[in-house]
């Protein structure tokens, strides 16, 4: 009769266990909030460039992310490239602040920004590589701010 007690008791602990286990294994509440560096890298979050000057700077430090895009965007109408450069412009005359909110906002609504709906990569070559966006703004600062010569790649 104790035997069957202890077992009965060693089975429960370990139920109780594979219980308390699978539930900390679980995963909690969904959430997302933007980071310094996601969805757009705090560099360019910072910056003082244009994105004119950033662009210029990708074209010479990073040609093939330049091209990828640039290709993109010449095959887009012209109505989006122009909806494309007053975006990305008014992304760019924002201060810190309103950037990082930006940031949040497309973080945490995916219909918050309805250029990604015309163009899902509309500023790929300005926000998802933190790599690209390191080597840009460590140099454009050295590009011309209003050079709109880097929008027309042929």
């Amino acid at each position: 009769m104790r035997t069957r007690r202890v077992s009965n008791l060693i089975r429960a602990g370990v139920a109780a266990c594979a219980v308390a286990g699978s539930l900390a294994a679980a995963p909690g509440p969904a959430s997302a909030d933007a980071t310094d560096d996601y969805p757009i890298p705090n560099r360019i979050l910072r910056t003082t460039c244009t994105a004119e000057q950033i662009m210029a700077a990708a074209r010479d430090v990073e040609p093939v992310y330049y091209e990828r895009y640039m290709i993109d965007y010449n095959n887009k109408s012209p109505e989006l490239q122009q909806e494309t450069q007053d975006r990305i412009h008014w992304f760019f005359s924002l201060d810190y602040a309103a950037r990082r909110q930006y940031s949040e906002d497309t973080a945490t609504n995916a219909f918050y920004e309805n250029m990604a709906w015309k163009w899902p990569n509309w500023a790929k070559l300005f926000f998802n590589n933190k790599g690209v966006a390191a080597r840009t703004t460590d140099v454009c600062a050295n590009y011309p701010a209003g050079d709109m010569s880097v929008w027309n790649w042929q």
